[in-house]
């Protein structure tokens, strides 16, 4: 990599990463000794490179405390974002959904999600994971945070959770990370079909 393309790449990552005014000099200098190591170009002593990595690791220390957190997603912005993203009705989306700061719930009585645990499971797996995903925007979704209220639903079975009864949810799928849950091109069907069963429709409906 020559080095104007260089000083371009570590220059978009600073802007990209939010990072204050007066931080950007030094975020700037600890982007290019990354692509710099990535590039494998660098040609310093190891005592000298573990230096660089201690100065870098403190940068960025510094920038972690002194960039403030991103803004909580208002519950206003969740149900339209999961509205329109899903397709479901946002009076629906209240129907059976619920957001306080960052967590996820399920209103409707656990017997009303299925016929038996592994039917009850599937539905809060395919709430709150769509809900957290397309309302949220987080990707990949928290795995411990859906399955906090599976359990709460008291609908979760240890030894079925990841092998039946998330394993044959189509378009929620384990994550590279065991505790990551990833949604593919099926989520929607699955999301639809879980806010519809919650509320008591029927095919006939």
């Amino acid at each position: 990599m020559d080095t104007s393309e260089l000083l371009r790449r570590a220059w978009e990552a600073v802007e990209k990463s939010g990072v204050p005014e007066p931080l950007r000099e030094a975020a700037f200098q600890a982007a290019v000794e990354d692509l710099r190591a990535q590039e494998g170009g660098s040609t310093r002593s190891s005592a000298t490179k573990d230096v660089s990595a201690k100065d870098r690791n403190k940068t960025a220390r510094k920038i972690n405390e002194d960039t403030p957190p991103p803004p909580a997603t208002s519950e206003s912005t969740f149900f339209e974002n999961l509205e329109h993203e899903s397709g479901v009705a946002e009076k629906e989306l209240r129907d059976v959904l619920r957001l306080d700061g960052t967590t996820v719930t399920v209103t409707p009585a656990t017997k009303d999600l299925g016929s038996n645990v592994a039917e009850q499971a599937r539905t809060v797996i395919a709430l709150v994971g769509g809900a957290r995903s397309r309302g949220l925007g987080e990707d990949p979704v928290d795995l411990g945070a859906v399955r906090a209220e599976v359990q709460r639903k008291r609908c979760y079975q240890d030894n079925n959770f990841s092998n039946k009864h998330l394993a044959e949810l189509k378009g929620f799928n384990r994550g590279p990370n065991r505790n990551e849950l990833v949604l593919g091109s099926k989520w929607v069907d699955a999301f639809t079909a879980a806010v519809r069963q919650a509320l008591g429709h029927t095919d006939a409906d």
